[in-house]
């Protein structure tokens, strides 16, 4: 058999990066953005089997792989993030003698740095998963419960009109329930874009949903 290995125990096959088929073929994956899978290839690159959690890739040096802006770059950063693909382990800091960059996991291979097993968090991500609520919601003067359906960024769509309408004045009255679609943003907070249901007019001309 041919040996696999130098005298230092190396491998002596070409380095490759491997792209197991169940990431490939989770919604997340899926929804990443061209610069986000090109980002992630880069961090994979760098991988070596034994630096997962070290593996240090600033957002200047990304953007300047894949031929876009450092906003882009960094957007696809916090894509990755969210979507639970990488984890940032060491921001990177360039206000002192030994500037560094941000060090990353992957989330797909154990961690070399804390030694934690490999959540797969990616695996856990859904673009539109429905949830039970109960209790008061933004700009509404009474409790608020029923389905609601958090939408991602990137899946977010206004609908006929809502462009051309500014709702962040119409304060709702009243109890309200039904279905309520939320705008998630990547801060956690969730913003009421417009209650869904019946209509009713309530004096002075106020939107009410029932």
């Amino acid at each position: 058999m041919p040996r696999r290995h130098n005298n230092k125990g190396r491998s002596t096959t070409e380095r490759f990066i491997a792209l197991p088929h169940y990431m490939l073929r989770s919604p997340a994956w899926r929804s990443l953005s061209p610069v986000g899978r090109c980002i992630f290839l880069k961090l994979a690159a760098i991988y070596n089997g034994g630096n997962n959690g070290f593996i240090a890739l600033s957002t200047r040096d990304a953007a300047k792989h894949v031929r876009c802006s450092k906003d882009t770059a960094a957007r696809a950063f916090f894509e990755l993030t969210e979507k639970g693909f990488i984890v940032c382990c060491s921001r990177g800091h360039f206000d002192r003698k030994s500037p560094h960059a941000s060090e990353y996991r992957l989330t797909v291979y154990s961690c070399d740095r804390t030694g934690e097993k490999a959540s797969k968090a990616f695996m856990r991500w859904l673009p539109d998963r429905e949830k039970s609520v109960a209790g008061p919601m933004g700009r509404t003067a009474g409790p608020t419960s029923g389905t609601v359906r958090a939408s991602t960024k990137e899946n977010y769509r206004p609908r006929s009109g809502e462009k051309d309408r500014d709702t962040s004045s119409e304060p709702i009255s009243g109890p309200t329930a039904g279905t309520h679609i939320i705008y998630q943003t990547g801060s956690g907070a969730v913003e009421a874009v417009e209650p869904s249901g019946v209509v009713d007019l309530q004096p002075r001309g106020r939107r009410h949903a029932s």
